[in-house]
C-alpha cells in the first residue's frame, strides 16, 4: 500500500542521518510526493490560498478516508496562481469551497501537508531543497 504523504514526511523526520532521509525520499518517490516537494521549493509556483479556511478535521484513519493527496493533486491547478488550466471565472469564494471539500475528505495529516504546502513550508526538520535535489536528481525540472 502506498503511504500517505504525511506518513512519508513522518518517516523522513524520524530518520537520523542524511543517507536515511535520502532513502526515505527515494523509496517513496511517487508523483504526489514530487509535486508536493516541487510546490514547496519551486519559487515560481505560488498559490491563490492566502489563509487557512475553517474546516472540519476528519477523524477517519488513513486508507478509509474519502480522498487523500494522491487523489487530489490533479486538482491542485485550481489553487495555483496563473496556472493555464485554472478557470478565469473561478471566484475566491468558490475556490475556498472546493478547498474545504478537499480538506474535509482527507486525513488530518494530509490536510495539514496540503495547507503547509500552500505556505511553502512543510515544517519538517532537515527537509531542504538541496537534500531533495540530492535524493531526486533532475527533480526541479518537472512542472505541476
Amino acid at each position: 500500500m502506498i503511504k500517505t504523504i504525511s506518513e512519508v514526511l513522518k518517516d523522513f523526520s524520524e530518520a537520523t542521518t542524511e543517507e536515511d532521509r535520502i532513502n526515505v525520499l527515494r523509496k517513496n518517490n511517487t508523483k504526489t510526493l514530487r509535486k508536493v516537494l516541487n510546490c514547496v521549493f519551486n519559487p515560481d509556483i505560488t498559490f491563490t490560498v492566502e489563509r487557512w479556511p475553517n474546516f472540519k478535521i476528519s477523524d477517519v484513519p488513513a486508507g478509509v478516508t474519502y480522498s487523500d493527496l494522491h487523489r487530489e493533486m490533479d486538482r491542485l491547478y485550481l489553487f495555483v496562481n496563473n496556472h493555464p488550466k485554472r478557470p478565469q471565472t473561478l471566484t475566491e469564494k468558490r475556490s475556498e469551497e472546493i478547498l474545504i471539500q478537499i480538506l474535509e475528505m482527507m486525513t488530518e495529516g494530509d490536510a495539514l501537508v496540503l495547507l503547509n504546502m500552500f505556505n511553502k513550508n512543510l515544517k519538517v526538520s532537515g527537509l531542504t531543497k538541496e537534500l531533495v535535489e540530492k535524493a531526486l536528481p533532475g527533480f526541479f525540472a518537472e512542472t505541476i
